[in-house]
């Protein structure tokens, strides 16, 4: 695919959009909005005229399921419903194989190995399969930014994902918060990566660690994943692509699932995008390429097994195969991690 696609992010009009109407349709490029009682009429029809299904499928599906995007409190970035330990008890419960637990603003790995020993008695003690749980670092400023110091410290403690600036990236400040403050950028104004996050990405590569990548503009993203796949990372994580900050089109995800990046549909604020918008993904992309995450935890969006559960039952009423939908929540997720 040429790369002209990659010339304008999307994500400046998504956010305008987003501040333009309380609800939005979520068409890439489109100028059509919802008012909350259209978006609630349409979600209703879709509900009465899909097919019926049984539903243990959705149980059956969610068992096994391994989310890699749950944030938890406490947190000094806001609000959540729950701690880790919370979670990883209910995920335990419901049969999830595993979580990730992703705090903004300081490692999530010493807290996840503690968690894993206190949900194994649990899980012992209650007769449940016992759950897998990772931590990892997100390199914002209070880790002090594109930091390897705080990328080995992470992997030394058995952390398994390196998450790029989210808050702190310079897009997601330009477009979130109207240019508030300087971000990180991790390419300079030729479009090559630059010196310390090529740094952070060699030592994902020698240590296998995962890297998510999210909060960039689409250019910044294209450029990352290319020297990612040049110095030899294996895991790769293309987060929220169904997020309007870090938006991108099904031909973009195409390409991004070319250069062997997994693609991500989270379940957040669902006025943010239509269930047109996961199913044009999941045409182009395919599911040996895709994951559903919760991205769930804060106050105001709800549990994340309810967010996994909102995505698997969208994707069964949308006609898709259970064995599709263990590709996205069980099989690949699995492999990303192992």
């Amino acid at each position: 695919m040429q790369e002209e696609v990659f010339e304008a992010s999307l994500s400046d009009e998504m956010l305008r959009r987003i501040r333009g109407s309380s609800v939005v349709s979520g068409q890439a490029g489109g100028t059509s909005f919802y008012s909350p009682l259209e978006r609630s009429f349409e979600a209703q029809k879709r509900w009465m005229t899909s097919p019926a299904f049984k539903v243990d499928r959705v149980w059956e599906l969610l068992r096994g399921t391994y989310d890699v995007h749950q944030h938890s409190g406490p947190s000094p970035h806001t609000e959540r419903l729950f701690d880790e330990l919370d979670l990883a008890i209910h995920g335990c419960y419901i049969g999830l194989g595993g979580i990730v637990f992703k705090e903004q603003f300081m490692p999530s790995t010493r807290s996840a190995r503690i968690v894993q020993k206190v949900v194994d008695q649990w899980a012992d003690e209650h007769g449940r399969q016992r759950i897998e749980i990772f931590g990892g670092v997100c390199l914002n400023y209070a880790v002090g930014g594109l930091n390897p110091d705080a990328v080995i410290a992470s992997y030394r403690m058995g952390g398994k994902y390196v998450w790029l600036p989210n808050v702190d990236s310079n897009h997601h400040r330009l477009v979130v918060n109207e240019g508030v403050g300087q971000g990180i950028d991790l390419v300079d104004g030729d479009g090559n990566v630059v010196p310390k996050a090529r740094e952070i990405l060699d030592l994902i590569s020698q240590t296998d660690m995962v890297l998510g990548i999210g909060h960039q503009s689409t250019k910044e993203r294209l450029a990352l994943v290319k020297e990612a796949v040049r110095l030899g990372i294996k895991r790769i994580e293309i987060t929220h692509v169904n997020y309007p900050p870090s938006w991108l089109t099904p031909e973009q995800c195409r390409t991004f699932a070319d250069l062997g990046a997994f693609i991500s549909i989270y379940a957040i604020d669902d006025s943010y995008y239509s269930w047109d918008d996961v199913m044009a993904v999941y045409r182009a992309v395919g599911p040996e390429r895709m994951l559903i995450a919760s991205d769930r935890g804060h106050i105001s969006l709800g549990h994340p097994i309810d967010g996994l559960r909102r995505l698997i039952v969208g994707f069964i009423q949308s006609g898709v195969p259970d064995e599709h939908i263990r590709l996205m929540c069980q099989a690949n997720p699995y492999s990303l991690l192992h």
